[in-house]
């Protein structure tokens, strides 16, 4: 039976990149690496697979004014898994930098619409009643999730009635 082999595609930098750093929306370059943005710089599908640097969950918990336990569940993984990867100067799985740039992403979002990071920030860690009472952060481990945030959002922007 044949391997599959895994194509890579070019990694699109810039010069205000910088690992664990994000910018506003997501793009297809011209050589077709997909780059999520969000914030201050860029991250690519690539630096994603070989995992982001502990200082990228750091600065995200500081960003939402929570704890990395609040946000464990959120990436998939375990308190202690964090905790030895920090001790050990670990970057994180991918999955867990997947879902820690998705969370970064609506962050920006969340700031773009509501105009204030502060207020983003309490916005996707209280309940919400037009979310069924779930608070919006819980939301973002799964994509199905995360598609009921970004639409909330996008009704908040358009003053949609919610």
């Amino acid at each position: 039976m044949m391997e599959k082999k895994r194509r890579s595609a070019p990694v699109h930098t810039t010069p205000e990149s910088g690992e664990g750093r994000f910018m506003p929306r997501e793009h297809v370059p011209a050589g077709g690496t997909i780059v999520v943005t969000a914030g201050t710089g860029t991250i690519s599908a690539e630096q994603v697979r070989k995992g982001l640097p502990m200082k990228a969950l750091d600065d995200l918990a500081r960003l939402l004014n929570v704890d990395h336990a609040s946000l464990a569940d959120i990436l998939g993984t375990s308190m202690r898994t964090l905790q030895r990867r920090a001790r050990e100067s670990e970057r994180l799985g991918a999955v867990a930098s997947d879902r820690l740039a998705r969370v970064r992403r609506i962050l920006d979002l969340a700031t773009h619409v509501l105009g204030e990071s502060d207020k983003a920030a309490r916005w996707l860690t209280s309940e919400s009643r037009a979310l069924g009472g779930e608070v919006p952060l819980h939301l973002l481990d799964t994509d199905i999730g995360t598609q009921r945030v970004q639409q909330e959002l996008r009704q908040i922007e358009f003053g949609m009635p919610l």
